[in-house]
């Protein structure tokens, strides 16, 4: 579900901004910094070893911190404010980030002390800490947030929920967002209620592979400071550069992934390092640092926007002014910023920040799923507040009594099996609602599209053209043509349905399977031969991913005519001859004009006698280094357009441009399994659905190159409304591509054009 990434209004990702501290507050008097192992063996203060001196010089340190809870609620504001659409706080995705060097200072101190102490780590007491601290409420959330969506949620919508709910349950919801957002095809959905899980992934991976590293690092190369602060620093520079680099070639990864996150952590533990040792800002200097740090968490929250490429360069100003709050509240002496994080309200807040981040999310996203409509602001707001009391509720009744092993002790071995209970009690209720869900079409009996014949193809869809939507009127087109009665009931999903809903999404061309359909990162083309691949006359697929969804037809025309066919389209990439602004990558995106250029000279190559070509025009323009404004935009499409047809026809017998496919208003899938009696509810205006000005504009650029122009809008909307369901054929598997079944029927209507 994410998408491109955390973008207000983008899919899946939904907001990709949402964190929690990793080791929330509670109450005072167990938040402190220096919490000893549960199984850690009393030190004599007489001691005089080099491990307990070097632990005497951080005692001043060893106390609670009431600032991290006020700077706890600091970033869970940002994070709500971000997540309820407040104007003014385009960058509250920086919260996470926040948290994040919050925990890395905090577990880190812990882990120092206790090498520091015991000349070890306690790996079972420490993980079971962090089991107690954080799996029970986050189990629960996760079996109410699933039971929830299985009530308010489209059938075909559960299992995709249910299979992100398994995934949090193991902590790896990080990795599969990532794998969802690098994939174009999860553009238009909506963000999953269990989005937020993602950086609860990262953390409990840190957790999971920290405590190892500095134990080993402890017996192999030694345990001063010094030594574990170089590691920590290789680690945390290694880390912001792969976060870097990242960020400008794969930003989904670098976004989820713990490699690209790991440096905010470590930043946060070389302050527990440098803390544990002598670091000592003097008043000035921690009033300043506090005060520069603040300003750059709040700068960050406010400038930056969903358009910032992020993690990279700007996530160093949140982290660096993270790790200068936390310093300057190193000494005795409070200055204005740690008054400010200490007020009753910001701690009290602070305190139940990890809950509110649980609950929040969930709250926000299902309420509008539900009504199938984005939520204004105010609504937002209202479902964020909401979420206070249910926060605290979860605080007192469930983190507390656990984390104080009040309900299964102290045990590591009690904690672990109770820990293991959770996950299985996660596990059993995602599996079961995912089983359960499987929507089938109509009364259950579904027809895979592979079962299908190209026969039983044209018969559907001629059947499905004979008759107008119930209540709609059909449009007149000589090129429809009408056979025999419908096979279905007028109004209702057929109960043979190609593809079934819960197949949609994955009725695909197979070119993206096999990795001719190039991802947004990708450069360069494979072969990608198909038909008659000895053949001499040779045709050729070029675009985006609205020209990709006309493979299956050209696929079928190839095989059944001897044509040779070379696929050559990218995720988000049009033919035209233009440069995009990528809102994945949130840069220029070079690689789409390298690819087209390698693209075209493949084509020069092949001296095809057909090059169909067909393109989005949903896109962001770049020129000159700025974004061009939407009323330019056209314009500089359309000579990008008549450049790229005046260049194919240079080297190709004939240039075909198809024209963009109308757009459904609604998710098709998932609105027909809310609306299995009434297919009417799913349909579109066609004034919502048609661009007809771009299709005349298309029309003219195209005789002006002397190419052909397909309009395939009477195929695709043969009445009023639109129509997502043709006969028994559904026509989309999201908002804007076709399925791959319903292009294939469409074969014959092309092959018309073409000749």
């Amino acid at each position: 579900m994410a998408t491109a990434l955390g973008r207000r209004g983008a899919v899946g990702i939904v907001p990709y901004a949402a964190t929690r501290p990793a080791r929330s507050p509670g109450r005072p008097s167990s938040a402190t910094i220096a919490r000893p192992c549960q199984n850690r063996r009393p030190v004599s203060r007489h001691a005089t070893t080099p491990a307990t001196t070097a632990a005497r010089a951080g005692l001043a340190n060893d106390r609670f911190r009431p600032d991290l809870e006020g700077l706890r609620a600091v970033a869970i504001l940002l994070v709500l404010l971000y997540h309820a659409h407040v104007p003014g706080f385009g960058g509250g995705f920086v919260g996470v980030d926040v948290f994040f060097v919050i925990s890395g200072f905090l577990i880190t101190g812990i882990l120092v002390r206790d090498l520091d102490a015991t000349g070890t780590i306690s790996l079972g007491a420490f993980y079971a800490r962090r089991a107690r601290r954080l799996l029970p409420a986050a189990a629960v959330a996760l079996v109410v947030t699933l039971l929830a969506s299985a009530l308010l949620l489209a059938p075909v919508e559960i299992a995709d929920v249910a299979r992100d709910g398994l995934a949090a349950g193991l902590y790896v919801s990080n990795i599969g967002f990532a794998l969802q957002a690098t994939d174009y095809l999860q553009a238009g959905q909506a963000p999953s209620p269990l989005l937020h899980f993602w950086s609860l992934s990262v953390e409990e991976q840190f957790y999971l592979l920290w405590p190892a590293l500095l134990l080993l690092a402890a017996r192999s190369v030694g345990r001063s400071h010094r030594v574990l602060a170089t590691i920590m620093a290789s680690v945390t520079v290694a880390s912001l550069v792969a976060s870097v680099v990242l960020t400008q070639v794969a930003a989904p990864w670098a976004f989820f992934a713990p490699v690209t996150r790991a440096w905010e952590l470590g930043l946060g533990a070389l302050v527990a390092v440098m803390a544990a040792g002598t670091l000592r800002l003097g008043r000035r200097t921690a009033i300043a640092a506090g005060l520069l740090g603040l300003a750059g968490i709040a700068g960050a929250g406010i400038g930056l926007n969903n358009d910032t490429p992020f993690p990279g360069v700007a996530a160093t100003v949140p982290v660096l002014g993270s790790a200068l709050v936390i310093a300057a509240g190193l000494g005795r002496q409070a200055g204005p910023v740690s008054r400010l994080l200490t007020v009753a309200p910001m701690r009290w807040l602070g305190r139940i920040s990890y809950s509110l981040y649980l609950w929040h999310w969930p709250l926000i996203v299902l309420p509008a799923a539900a009504l199938g409509a984005s939520l204004p602001t105010y609504g937002r707001v209202v479902l964020a507040v909401v979420a206070i009391p249910i926060a605290a509720a979860s605080q007192r009744w469930i983190e507390e009594p656990f984390r104080h092993g009040r309900w299964i002790g102290q045990a590591p071995r009690r904690t672990f099996a109770a820990a293991a209970g959770l996950m299985l009690a996660v596990g059993v209720v995602a599996v079961s609602l995912g089983a359960l869900s499987s929507p089938a079409s109509g009364d259950g009996r579904a027809a895979a599209s592979s079962s299908i014949s190209d026969a039983e193809l044209d018969r559907a869809y001629a059947d499905g053209l004979d008759v107008a939507i119930p209540g709609g009127t059909s449009t007149p087109s000589p090129s429809l043509a009408a056979s025999d009665p419908p096979r279905t009931a007028p109004g209702r999903v057929p109960a043979d349905l190609v593809p079934e809903l819960a197949l949609a999404r994955d009725d695909l061309p197979r070119i993206y399977g096999d990795g001719c359909h190039l991802s947004v990162p990708e450069t360069a083309s494979p072969a990608c031969v198909f038909g008659s691949v000895a053949s001499e006359q040779v045709i050729v697929l070029f675009g985006d991913s609205h020209a990709a969804q006309w493979f299956p037809a050209l696929e079928r025309l190839a095989s059944s005519h001897g044509w040779r066919l070379v696929s050559l389209t990218k995720s988000s990439c049009p033919a035209a001859d233009v440069t995009i602004w990528s809102t994945s990558l949130k840069r220029e995106y070079s690689e789409c004009d390298e690819w087209r250029r390698a693209a075209l000279e493949r084509i020069a190559r092949e001296h095809p006698w057909l090059v169909v070509i067909s393109d989005s025009r949903e896109y962001t323009l770049w020129s000159e280094g700025a974004l061009v404004p939407a009323a330019e935009g056209g314009a500089l499409w359309n000579g990008g357009l008549g450049r790229t047809l005046a260049n194919l026809a240079a080297v190709a017998g004939r240039v075909v441009l198809i024209g963009d496919t109308p757009r459904s208003q609604v998710d098709p899938p998932v609105c027909l399994s809310r609306h299995p009696d009434d297919v009417l509810a799913c349909a579109s205006p066609q004034r919502l659905a048609l661009d007809t000005a771009r299709l005349a504009e298309e029309r003219a650029v195209a005789a002006t190159a002397h190419a052909g122009f397909v309009d395939p809008t009477a195929w695709v909307c043969p009445s009023e409304p639109c129509p997502v369901i043709v006969g028994r054929l559904l026509v989309y598997r999201d908002e804007q591509h076709l399925t791959a079944t319903f292009a294939r029927a469409l074969a014959n209507r092309l092959l018309d054009e073409l000749r």
